[in-house]
């Protein structure tokens, strides 16, 4: 029998393997710019491309994870695949030649599939953390990633500027250190074989909402999230002039803020209400985020707007991977969580896809505002779902 200081233990090892996993896939877009400038031959929306590629490939492998290794019980995938993730940083240190696109892609692939294997493999072993409140354990698990994605934007660039592309290579290193708390807490991934509807009622406070609604509400707020962490420090650099080191800060601290936000959300996230506490967030991210975008042009100081957006809306992520734990659905619990984890940031990175060949033609700025529209989208379909739960 665990003791509740050994579960946070392993919740806090968990946690920081997942922030390293996730830096591995914030580190390419803030230096598109220098990247661009060494591999003259590919342009900026390609880069852009490869950049979302990982993110693609780090989320849609969670799918198929999801349902292939939904019986095992050990941490080995998650530590290979933190040693695979961190691949993305020799991206950069490909040379210079008409063959590089193509390595380009295959590394991406390959450090993607090693974050996929991290989030639904992390949150299955999260779930077994019975000791922990469900709410608040899912919050520190999916915010160390966000942190992690965020730091990593402010250390490529920093790296990037004093010390060059190629020095990217030593933040390989976090990987295998990663590994040690990881593997010296004994970690235990739950295992689920039931359906849905032959498991019990976890807790009268935890609604039981509509998975497929619920799947869409996350992909429209992890599309939000993609596009502000591939182009604002492009947007930043490029087009408002600052320099690549504070426009890769200025990602990392609306990081910060997601996390402070999220953990004090998270405590009190059972008295206000899983659902209403989204509406809010969402309601209240669109105005903030678009009065941020018509202030960072002009000063610096914008940067504090954008860490209080953050505190207000990063939340609304982890609450719906709160919320698939215990939705209606025929799928088994890894299935939900390798959806809701995998494909929501999949489609969030198909978008990219989509809309990076427009800012050759239109720029970044218009295309940010699609950020605080998304917001407005996800509030309808937050409220939605609360009609739905309660009719």
């Amino acid at each position: 029998m665990q003791t509740k200081t050994q579960q946070w233990l392993q919740l806090l090892a968990l946690t920081l393997t997942h922030a390293v996993a996730d830096t591995y896939v914030g580190i390419i877009a803030p230096v598109l710019v220098p990247m661009q400038e060494h591999y003259q031959s590919i342009s900026l929306s390609l880069l852009i491309v490869i950049a979302s590629m990982i993110g693609f490939c780090s989320n849609i492998f969670q799918v198929p994870i999801g349902y292939i290794r939904a019986t095992w019980s050990t941490p080995l995938l998650i530590a290979v695949g933190v040693l695979l993730a961190g691949t993305s940083v020799f991206i950069p240190n490909l040379p210079a030649s008409s063959f590089s696109i193509y390595g380009m892609i295959a590394i991406a692939a390959v450090a993607g599939f090693g974050v996929a294997t991290v989030h639904p493999e992390g949150l299955r072993a999260v779930h077994g953390l019975d000791l922990i409140s469900p709410s608040l354990s899912t919050v520190i698990f999916m915010v160390a990633g966000f942190c992690g994605f965020a730091s990593g934007a402010f250390l490529s660039s920093t790296i990037t500027q004093y010390y060059g592309l190629t020095n990217l290579r030593w933040l390989y290193l976090a990987a295998p250190l990663s590994l040690i708390p990881l593997l010296a807490t004994r970690i235990k991934l739950h295992v689920d074989t039931r359906r849905r509807e032959d498991a019990p009622e976890i807790s009268s406070e935890m609604p039981s909402v509509p998975f497929l609604p619920l799947l869409l509400l996350g992909s429209v707020l992890a599309t939000c999230a993609a596009i502000q962490a591939t182009l604002l420090p492009t947007f930043l650099h490029k087009e408002a002039g600052y320099s690549l080191s504070f426009s890769g800060l200025s990602f990392t601290l609306f990081g910060i803020g997601g996390v402070v936000g999220a953990i004090t959300w998270g405590t009190l996230v059972p008295r206000i209400g899983h659902l209403r506490l989204l509406i809010a967030s969402s309601l209240l991210g669109a105005p903030l985020t678009a009065l941020y975008l018509w202030l960072a042009p002009q000063s610096k100081l914008a940067v504090l707007l954008l860490m209080f957006t953050a505190f207000i809306v990063y939340i609304g992520f982890p609450i719906c991977v709160t919320l698939a734990r215990y939705a209606k659905s025929s799928l088994h619990f890894s299935q939900r969580i390798g959806l809701i984890s995998g494909a929501t940031w999949g489609a969030a990175a198909v978008f990219i896809w989509i809309i990076s060949p427009l800012t050759a033609k239109i720029g970044f700025a218009p295309l940010l505002h699609l950020i605080w529209v998304g917001y407005l989208i996800a509030c309808g379909l937050a409220i939605y779902i609360l009609q739905a739960v309660r009719g």
